[in-house]
């Protein structure tokens, strides 16, 4: 006879080869950082008439244009495929414009337009902001450790094929 049960979450019994303890911690200190970003995340986007993403792009060229898309991508700590779908809705709103560079034809400068300057001055900081601000106290070596363990856990998951978007970013964009 089988001693699995299979009316039993296969979660449960896994746990019977984990400490409780730690998967509680664990799922707790996920929870506390979810609610921290969601919450203050989606009420001030919403307050500026943005979303998410768009006021964390908007943060991003507050100081300073970026000279290509791939800036803005390293500015946002995400790639140029996540990026463009935020900016090219920014653009049609009237906050950012995209032009050709005067040093390289090639490539295109990102810009808050007058628009984009006002709304940015008017909204709250992003609160990806303060997730990056607490990760750069981190040591080297911690920082080093929270990514393995994170990503292992992605992988475990199943989610390691999944595109990591903006924090908040409908998938249909």
């Amino acid at each position: 006879a089988s001693t699995e049960n299979v009316s039993v979450p296969m979660y449960l019994l896994l746990m019977n080869r984990t400490s409780g303890a730690e998967v509680r911690a664990t799922l707790d200190a996920i929870r506390r950082l979810v609610q921290g970003i969601r919450s203050p995340s989606r009420r001030d986007a919403a307050a500026a008439g943005l979303t998410a993403a768009e006021l964390f792009v908007l943060h991003a060229l507050r100081d300073a244009p970026a000279h290509s898309l791939n800036e803005l991508a390293a500015r946002t700590y995400t790639d140029q495929s996540t990026a463009s779908p935020v900016v090219e809705r920014m653009r049609r709103r009237g906050l950012v414009r995209r032009e050709r560079s005067a040093e390289d034809a090639r490539r295109v400068v990102i810009a808050l337009t007058p628009a984009g300057r006002t709304a940015v001055e008017r909204a709250p900081e992003a609160p990806q902001s303060a997730m990056i601000a607490a990760l750069s106290r981190l040591s080297v070596r911690d920082r080093r450790a929270l990514a393995r363990g994170l990503t292992r856990l992605v992988t475990e998951m199943g989610l390691g094929h999944e595109k990591a978007g903006m924090f908040f970013e409908d998938a249909t964009g």
